[in-house]
């Protein structure tokens, strides 16, 4: 390559030389140099059976630490999280559990839906609410897990996730069941997915 000669100021410059020595402007050398923007495709989120995946197939379920009680919910698309109080209704109202002196809000948390799984957020509570023993910013979704422990105020429940009841004959569509993820993990598992009944013995 000759010397090059800057554009900006008109200095003749050395072949390998890439900043202009009398302005400073980035000459041809240095521009061949810079690293180039690429067009990366975003990658998929990817579920982990058996531990994030929440479809229409499954139940949610809390477990009270302290008594061994247990809540199963069925969640379509958002739940909050808290004690109904006057004119603010919690969609799950912890109330008969002691949620008042545990330090639990009236809008505490809320559960919702998304992509396959179930993102639990912070609605700005007094005592927070911690999963796993992290404590979550308010309103920053978080993933919920099977077997998770989540913490409102001072509430612990451990997050459970079922198979609802068997098909009936008649529905349609393949049941995809997430395996129990309460069992030692062996490395990577994947589900078990059966057709539906028709009713008929095989």
């Amino acid at each position: 390559m000759p010397d090059q000669i800057c554009e900006h100021c008109g200095k003749v410059n050395p072949e390998n030389e890439s900043y202009c020595l009398g302005c400073g402007q980035l000459l041809p050398a240095g521009r061949a140099m810079a690293t180039q923007r690429l067009a990366v495709p975003q990658p998929k989120p990817e579920l982990r059976w058996g531990t994030a995946l929440f479809d229409e197939h499954t139940l949610l379920q809390f477990e009270i630490k302290e008594t061994g009680e247990k809540i199963t919910v069925e969640l379509h698309q958002e739940c909050v999280l808290g004690r109904t109080h006057r004119e603010v209704v919690a969609d799950l109202d912890l109330s008969p559990y002691r949620a008042m002196e545990r330090g639990v809000s009236r809008r505490h948390a809320k559960l919702t839906r998304q992509s396959g799984t179930v993102m639990i957020q912070d609605l700005e509570s007094a005592n927070g609410t911690f999963l796993n023993g992290m404590r979550l910013l308010p309103h920053q979704p978080r993933v919920l897990r099977n077997n998770d422990e989540l913490v409102l105020g001072r509430l612990a429940l451990r997050v459970s996730f079922l198979p609802t009841p068997q098909t009936r004959p008649g529905d349609t569509g393949p049941v995809i069941t997430p395996p129990d993820a309460l069992l030692p993990s062996t490395g990577p598992t994947e589900p078990t997915i059966r057709p539906p009944s028709d009713g008929r013995t095989r």
